[in-house]
């Protein structure tokens, strides 16, 4: 790989002289591949993970050689597992949210680190997902539903913004800081050419506003993760520098570094800080939503469901949504998803989402309405297509599913599907 002769001088300024052959030889090595379990469906000792070496910071996290091609099994579009390069699991790993937090992932997309969290959250508590960038928020939605995410509410704010409205009201948060990219140049050969000596000096001012207000988001006693997926140091140990010199009431808990000389991934940084005082918080401020009953949905709950989603069902315009407890006011806020889509109500009919097949197990559908085969079943991939195809079911709506796991609902008629319903 032909690295700037500028980068490699700045790497020269921060690593010892005698790790520089060993980290640019780094570069011309093939990058590191991991996949994640989603604990909410699976856990990390299941047979899909057997064979595979655990990364050494995430308890759920594996790597995986270039000869498996997980997209293509039917179980990662049940949501069983989240390809994630391995180093970028270690910065939700650390903060370890815990069930019933409230928490902040301040620029989510495309999702790695929101899913990563609500896992560890086991549906219990709020997650904020927030990307300030529009076009990036249908792929955060994508893999929010697939890992049957419930506990979501799904911003499009500016943090300045989402500070105005949500002063110290996350026990945690994430600030995965837009950066150079360093850490992902042997990954991503556009990083190598859109970098430039003065990029991190550009990015080091919005990453300290980032920080900044983050901080004011977060209750006392709260824990921030600051990450970025670069090397350099002005845009990591400068930036904490930085923001402990101008809010004293802040200290840091721990740092880590991952290089791809020294450790299987590829370059990551994370800082830990705690919020040890602040003003006295107003109290948060919940979302209180008006109940809503709609009798098509209470009858798709009756006739098919043993275990309907948690949550306040509450009707948005042609939408029927599944609000959970502690979640924020919506009042100011450019909310795109709150909580989970239960589906659409159109005229005198409900349609059932593919956000609420995924976040279904089969035991919570009535049996006899869901179809289940094994992965290696060509009807499978044949579903996923949205090919219209004969199939032995009961006639009606049916949760389709792969070795036990949802992967959507289809409409079954006189012994054909109809195809994937995508509501």
């Amino acid at each position: 790989m032909n690295l700037p002769q500028d980068f490699i001088l700045s790497m020269e300024n921060l690593l010892p002289a005698a790790e520089m052959p060993a980290f640019l030889a780094s570069f011309a090595q093939p990058p590191n591949r991991g996949i994640r379990a989603n604990l909410l469906k699976v856990s990390a000792e299941d047979p899909i993970f057997k064979g595979l070496a655990p990364t050494p910071w995430c308890n759920s996290g594996f790597y995986y050689t270039s000869a498996v091609r997980p997209a293509k099994n039917p179980l990662y579009h049940a949501g069983l597992y989240y390809i994630q390069e391995p180093s970028a699991m270690s910065a939700a790993a650390i903060l370890a949210p815990r069930p019933g937090d409230t928490v902040l992932d301040l620029c989510a997309s495309p999702g790695g680190k929101t899913t990563q969290m609500a896992a560890a959250m086991m549906g219990q508590g709020c997650i904020v997902a927030n990307d300030a960038t529009r076009s990036r928020i249908p792929q955060l939605i994508r893999n929010i539903e697939m890992a049957g995410i419930q506990n979501a509410l799904i911003t499009n704010e500016t943090p300045r913004r989402l500070a105005a409205h949500l002063p110290q009201y996350f026990d945690k948060i994430l600030v995965d800081a837009p950066c150079s990219g360093e850490g992902m140049f042997r990954k991503d050969t556009d990083a190598v050419k859109a970098w430039d000596k003065n990029k991190s000096a550009r990015l080091a001012l919005i990453q300290k506003e980032i920080l900044r207000q983050a901080a004011k988001m977060l209750a006392v006693t709260g824990l921030m993760a600051y990450s970025t997926c670069t090397f350099n140091a002005v845009e990591n140990e400068d930036i904490i520098a930085d923001f402990l010199e101008n809010h004293p009431n802040f200290d840091i808990v721990t740092t880590k570094r991952i290089w791809p000389h020294r450790d299987k991934g590829e370059g990551h940084f994370v800082a830990i800080l705690r919020k040890n005082s602040g003003l006295a918080a107003a109290g948060r401020k919940t979302f209180a939503a008006p109940t809503h009953h709609n009798k098509y949905y209470a009858e798709f709950c009756k006739k098919y469901l043993t275990a309907p989603p948690l949550g306040t069902v509450f009707a948005h315009k042609d939408r029927l949504l599944a609000i959970p407890q502690g979640c924020p006011s919506f009042e100011g806020l450019n909310v795109i998803r709150a909580g989970l889509l239960l589906g659409k109500l159109q005229k005198q009919r409900y349609t059932p989402s593919y956000a609420l097949a995924l976040a279904l197990k089969k035991a919570d559908f009535a049996a006899q309405y869901a179809i289940d085969l094994e992965a290696e079943n060509p009807l499978v991939q044949r579903f996923l297509n949205g090919e219209t195809f004969e199939i032995h079911a009961t006639d009606g709506l049916n949760l389709f599913c792969v070795g036990g796991h949802p992967i959507g609902f289809a409409k079954i008629l006189a012994g054909r599907l109809k195809g994937r319903i995508i509501a």
